[in-house]
């Protein structure tokens, strides 16, 4: 870590006007929710105790599964699909679970048996874009985000992470408008208000996207990331003091964000106070010593 730390300021020293470049970075990473269906009906358990059994495995791993206990909530829904194998709703689940173990390839594997049972499901459909988005298959998302619009038009979520896959594309113009339907839809939903500020901000229209970033925080104050982007509009304002506010709200609420840490170093940096910057970067690698690992290789 030194030596990444002792790397990073030779970088400083001889690339001071490279520092504002870097905001961007580390800029947002926006967490894909998962959506999952409704509670299982009981109507299809009339029948045997093996189905009984389905059922009870069932609700174990979605109480598993809402605790974060993720690895006992693949063996419930294993073994609810092990008593009762034609339930979409419990291999959805175990994609869920193993999505959040970060098993994409396994919880893909899940959705597809759970859209062999049921194929028009919008829930599994999205939540399987969501695992090829973690692979960085984005143009593989679409269809399968366009197939859960069709089937439920006002479905916020597929909108919003159809917004994401067109952003990872650079179909700027496309994601704005998908953003926008989101919005439309479920404007209490603050993702959403977050994806159309981030296409603000890259296309540096920074007033509209502190707008944006600031109705998003209205909409939840509790998301560090969300004060983390309103930080990095307001740098590029040049209004440092309210972004080191904004920062130190982002720290506040998780004070892990080592993306908060180097983006309050970076305002701290233009704000010409280099010694109180470099602490900051320090930090910012103590917390992810990984983080300034793309500088190494310029």
């Amino acid at each position: 870590m030194k030596t990444t730390i002792r790397h990073f300021i030779d970088f400083i020293v001889k690339n001071p006007y490279k520092i504002p470049s870097l905001l961007l970075i580390f800029f947002i990473a926006i967490p894909l929710p998962l959506s999952w269906g409704a509670d299982m009906e009981g109507a299809i358990y009339k029948t045997s105790k093996k189905k009984y059994s389905a059922k009870r495995w069932f609700k174990n791993g979605e109480s598993k599964y809402k605790r974060k206990q993720y690895e006992e909530a693949v063996k419930a829904f294993r073994k609810s699909i092990g008593s009762f194998p034609k339930n979409s709703q419990a291999w959805d689940g175990l994609g869920n679970a193993l999505y959040c173990m970060g098993e994409y390839d396994e919880a893909i594997l899940a959705y597809d048996n759970a859209l062999q049972i049921s194929p028009n499901q919008p829930s599994t459909l999205v939540n399987k874009g969501i695992a090829l988005y973690k692979k960085k298959k984005y143009e593989e998302t679409l269809p399968l985000y366009d197939k859960a619009i069709k089937r439920n038009p006002t479905f916020s979520t597929a909108w919003y992470n159809k917004g994401i896959s067109l952003t990872a594309l650079a179909r700027h113009k496309e994601a704005l408008e998908a953003f926008e339907k989101a919005i439309a839809i479920n404007p209490s939903e603050d993702l959403s208000w977050i994806g159309k500020g981030y296409l603000l901000l890259v296309s540096e229209q920074y007033d509209s996207a502190l707008q944006f970033f600031s109705m998003a925080a209205q909409v939840n104050p509790n998301k560090d990331w969300v004060w983390n982007n309103i930080g990095i509009t307001m740098d590029k304002l040049g209004s440092y003091d309210d972004a080191i506010k904004a920062f130190n709200k982002a720290i506040e609420i998780k004070p892990t964000n080592a993306k908060a840490w180097h983006n309050k170093a970076n305002t701290l940096y233009n704000m010409g106070k280099y010694n109180e910057a470099m602490k900051t970067y320090n930090k910012a690698v103590e917390i992810d010593p990984q983080i300034y690992t793309v500088l190494k290789n310029n």
